[in-house]
């Protein structure tokens, strides 16, 4: 069964669009955060794909608060709304989650700003979420995404804690690595031993004590990785 990936078109008040306010070439600040973000450059030559997959279970921090685990949806959200602001057609979007299929898919879709009040509905739990803790199925997902791209730069970013439940998570784990394009792991918490997921995934950690703004950095990181610099 494929998923609904977009809603029926309608336009949305303009107050559901972040608005950001900076000077080019310097820090990128949104009123619904209380950090800013840096430039994120100029729009890549070659065209792009960032695929998000979250980790909704049990074993990551609710959906709540302001340290950047329980905020995460809102600091992707800003992540992606730093590069809509100077987006273009051809870099595109999507958002997956373990719960695969679910309504919270998401694009792929242009980092523009009008894509971005599209990705913005898939940046919250989904309504008909189970919590799993299994990475293959929206794993799966995101290579058949890929897949579909060929002429794109892939890349994935997984927000997890990554204790995994799948039936054979080594499997998953090797597969992740050899997904076709970039890998980083956004790790929440800081439960998950050194070693486990392979060497050629970037790894950035996140634990509830740092700073707001921590899980938007990494993440606009992966989104910039094909932009020229200001």
């Amino acid at each position: 069964m494929t998923p609904r990936r977009l809603l029926p078109g309608a336009l949305l008040p303009s107050r559901l669009l972040s608005t950001v306010h900076a000077t080019s070439g310097g820090p990128i600040r949104s009123p619904e955060a209380d950090y800013a973000l840096d430039d994120p450059g100029w729009p890549a030559e070659v065209p792009t794909l960032l695929i998000a997959i979250f980790d909704d279970s049990g074993s990551v921090i609710s959906p709540s608060g302001t340290d950047p685990l329980a905020n995460r949806f809102a600091e992707v959200r800003h992540a992606f709304s730093v590069v809509a602001r100077r987006g273009s057609r051809h870099e595109l979007g999507a958002v997956l989650h373990f719960d695969t299929p679910s309504r919270g898919e998401v694009g792929p879709v242009s980092l523009t700003r009008r894509g971005l009040l599209v990705l913005r509905w898939g940046l919250r739990v989904p309504a008909d979420s189970a919590g799993s803790s299994e990475l293959a199925p929206s794993l799966h997902r995101a290579i058949e995404i890929a897949g579909g791209h060929p002429e794109h730069k892939a890349t994935l970013v997984v927000l997890s804690d990554f204790e995994l439940l799948d039936p054979e998570p080594d499997r998953v784990l090797a597969k992740l690595t050899a997904f076709p394009g970039q890998v980083h792991a956004v790790v929440l918490g800081s439960r998950l031993p050194v070693g486990v997921l392979d060497e050629r995934i970037t790894v950035t950690r996140i634990r509830q004590h740092d700073p707001p703004g921590a899980v938007a950095r990494a993440v606009l990181a992966s989104l910039t990785t094909h932009r020229p610099k200001s």
